[in-house]
This record gives C-alpha cells, structure tokens and sequence, in this order.
C-alpha cells in the first residue's frame, strides 16, 4: 500500500496513550526527537515509520497523528482513523481523500462514523 502521508485528529489524546497504540501497531516504537516537534519512530514491514504527534493543533482539543511511510498498514487515512478509534475510544476525525470537497472530515465518535463540515465543528 503505497502512501505520501496519513494524518488523523484524535480529541484529548495525550503523547503517551498515542505512543501505547503505536507501540500496539509498529515494532520498536521510540521516540527520535523532542523539539520542535515530537517524533517517533517504529517499524513496519522492515522498514522504518517516522510519526508526528502534535497536541493542541488548530486551537482545539486535537491531537495531530501525521505518518509519513511509504507502506503503513492502512489503506487510507480512514482505516487508520478506525483502527484509533477503536484502540483510544476517543473522537477521531481525518480528512476525506476528495479534492473537490477538501472540507468534508469523516469523524468517528462513540463507535459511529459520519462526515463532517470541518467549518460546522467548533474546535477543528
């Protein structure tokens, strides 16, 4: 599966319950760099998954996850956004591979999944 990048929000994640799912997800998941962004990075498939975690982004309660692999274990960032939502049971929102509607998020809360106005939601 051949990816550029992958990023999903995740509401009210904190850095350590975010490296405890990629630690579930990758091998040897560490942390490579503290500042100015916080990066870790794991393995998949032998090679390596540098993944940045950034909390508070866009003035709201997200934390950004934002994988930069060629080859993850998602086919599409709504897999991924799944597989958190699952694992965390947090509110997780990405965005929808849709050039002409680049403000459409598919948001997943409470086990459910719809999409989403990104200017309708209050802190994203």
């Amino acid at each position: 599966m051949a990816h550029d990048t992958i990023e999903i929000y995740v509401r009210d994640l904190a850095e350590d319950r975010a490296v405890q799912w990629l630690r579930g997800v990758f091998d040897g998941v560490e942390q490579v760099q503290a500042a100015p962004i916080v990066t870790y990075e794991g393995e998949y498939d032998g090679a390596p998954v540098p993944v940045q975690i950034t909390e508070h982004v866009k003035n709201g309660p997200y934390t950004s996850l934002w994988f930069n692999a060629p080859d993850l274990p998602w086919a599409s960032a709504q897999e991924c956004a799944r597989a958190a939502h699952e694992f965390l049971g947090a509110e997780v929102v990405c965005y929808l591979d849709r050039p002409e509607e680049p403000w459409m998020l598919v948001q997943m809360r409470d086990g459910e999944e719809q999409r989403v106005d990104q200017r309708e939601l209050d802190a994203l």
